[in-house]
């Protein structure tokens, strides 16, 4: 009967571990899609952030966006107008070039009242012939740009009209500069604005001043004379008419008794 009776106990046990086997398989695959719908969830949750952040970021474009079109639309009449004047402008470039050209070839010795009649009667003649100018022509508007006359100033040039159109007359013009410089504003500003390219200062009065502007256009350095008074040396003569010819594949002017090398950099410079 013991026997029997373990028979029957092993044969339960066999039975109760085949439950807990099965009981335990379906446990792992219950855990197994809890693992599954937990990944899922952290991943529509990560999803649901990541769509809040693009909405975010989307509505914050969209509100520079429009921003920007209501800008765009204000700039827009802004636009419309420099179109309009572009086209002005270079409807008259001939006429303003002309003009432009004649105020440095005759501008330099006449008062800023005088200079204004001078324009205004080349204008009214360039009307009598055709040629399309502008109305409200200026030499500083034509030839120099706004970056130019500030480094210009802050180089020490006054910052009145005359100032400016005088600037622009030193530095456009094919001919040598002399300036009647009773405040010696030319001649400070001159020095502060050729100081980086090494400015040679002479004086007739100095006994090497040919020797410094010699060996200055030869290096093509730029030079200036300060305290000219009613007359020049005749020396200088090849120089002020830039009297230079080519001789041997090489540009040369005379000073003096002899031909020395002519460097285009060269720049000269004359203040009382």
């Amino acid at each position: 009967p013991k026997r029997q009776r373990l028979k029957g106990a092993r044969d339960e046990l066999e039975k109760t571990q085949a439950a807990l086997h099965e009981k335990q398989a379906a446990l792992a695959e219950v855990e197994g899609k809890i693992a599954h719908l937990q990944n899922m969830y952290e991943k529509s949750v990560n999803e649901k952030e990541s769509l809040k952040h693009n909405m975010a970021q989307t509505a914050a474009r969209l509100t520079r966006a429009g921003k920007l079109m209501s800008a765009l639309g204000d700039e827009q009449v802004r636009w419309q107008e420099s179109v309009q004047k572009f086209e002005s402008e270079i409807g008259n470039v001939v006429g303003d070039v002309l003009v432009a050209a004649a105020c440095v070839a005759y501008y330099g010795a006449f008062t800023s009242n005088y200079r204004a009649e001078l324009v205004a009667g080349w204008i009214e003649r360039c009307r009598e012939l055709g040629i399309p100018v502008s109305d409200d022509l200026s030499l500083v508007k034509i030839l120099a740009d706004a970056y130019e006359i500030r480094q210009w100033n802050e180089d020490g040039l006054p910052r009145d009209s005359v100032s400016t159109e005088n600037a622009v007359l030193v530095t456009r013009g094919r001919r040598w500069p002399l300036m009647i410089d009773p405040q010696d504003q030319a001649n400070r500003w001159i020095r502060q604005k050729e100081s980086a390219n090494g400015l040679k200062v002479i004086k007739l009065t100095d006994p090497t001043y040919l020797r410094t502007l010699e060996n200055a256009i030869r290096i093509g350095m730029p030079v200036l004379l300060e305290e000219v008074g009613e007359s020049l040396d005749p020396s200088l003569e090849p120089v002020l008419l830039r009297q230079t010819f080519m001789q041997g594949g090489r540009l040369l002017i005379r000073l003096g008794d002899s031909d020395i090398d002519y460097d285009k950099n060269f720049k000269f410079y004359m203040t009382t």
